[in-house]
């Protein structure tokens, strides 16, 4: 594990994203490049309708396409999987053994959906079943690999800096801009040529834009790294359905094993502070915790049954 990008690393702990480039070659980038008109339209064609039949689904919802890891094209996979990547995830977390959560593609076009254009938000909500925890050994990473230039006008992420957002409570995942107007005035745009990565944290607050620039497409890698032992973190698995209504329904009534069973932290493990314990009890109000408190506190805890 090398400290090569001490500043971007700063710059990801303290605003919560960073720019980081130079970690592919360009002989890398434009084979993964050269694989992509076989998963999707070309700017080209979608800008033509040459078939209308696979674009639909970018004009209803650019994220009901997402090819995931791992790919037929060898190219995209050795980007996934890059060392420089993986030095990268060891590098922002502090940690020597990591694993890959998530690999999934994307693409976004001109045209496209209405719901390209998202609130400001945070990413927690579909990667853990608690809430962030920013101390190594807990902490997870979240990049975008970018596989063509992003602008502004290309659908650039906003992001707004952890600086201005830190009183804002843990479980607050989505803001409005009539109540945030003065964040949505500061986001920027995570700009950047096609190769950077934009590393962010899932505790940053960001949102996705319609793209702006007439014919054009963006096209880009999601990849997420955690740390071992945190059954709790993941994609492709439990965390993916903490937020919809059958998962709220039935964090109502379950036991302690039965969460501990599908990756919840149990009773008495190092991920429960005081912070963590109100955190987790506002994002299910209706979850007894007395059994995480107890054990925190010192006693024993609740039996399951």
């Amino acid at each position: 594990m090398t400290a090569a990008h001490t500043r971007e690393k700063t710059q990801w702990e303290e605003d919560g994203w960073s720019l980081v480039g130079g970690i592919f070659s360009d002989e890398e980038l434009r084979a993964a490049q050269d694989a992509l008109p076989e998963l999707f339209p070309t700017a080209e064609e979608f800008a033509r309708d040459v078939d209308p039949d696979r674009n639909r689904p970018f004009r209803i919802d650019s994220h009901s396409v997402m090819p995931a890891f791992p790919f037929e094209s060898a190219a995209l996979n050795r980007l996934v999987l890059h060392e420089g990547v993986i030095s990268l995830a060891q590098e922002f977390l502090g940690l020597s053994d990591v694993r890959l959560y998530q690999g999934m593609l994307s693409a976004k076009y001109s045209e496209g959906a209405r719901e390209d254009e998202q609130l400001l938000h945070v990413d927690y909500g579909n990667h853990t079943l608690v809430v962030p925890r920013p101390e190594v050994g807990y902490q997870h990473l979240e990049l975008f690999i970018y596989l063509s230039d992003v602008t502004p006008e290309k659908a650039a992420t906003r992001m707004v800096s952890r600086r201005l957002t830190t009183g804002i409570p843990v479980e607050r995942t989505y803001l409005s801009p009539v109540d945030y107007e003065h964040l949505y005035q500061a986001e920027v745009p995570a700009s950047g040529p096609a190769g950077s990565i934009l590393a962010y944290r899932p505790d940053v607050y960001h949102r996705g834009v319609r793209m702006t620039a007439a014919g054009a497409a963006r096209f880009m890698l999601h990849v997420s790294f955690k740390p071992l032992a945190t059954d709790w973190l993941g994609s492709q698995a439990w965390p993916g359905a903490a937020e919809g209504m059958a998962w709220h329904r039935f964090m109502h009534t379950p036991t302690v094993q039965q969460l501990t069973v599908l990756g919840f932290p149990e009773p008495g493990h190092p991920y429960w502070t005081e912070e963590t314990l109100r955190g987790v009890a506002a994002r299910y109000p209706l979850l007894d915790m007395t059994p995480w408190r107890q054990a925190h506190q010192g006693a024993a805890p609740r039996s399951a049954t």
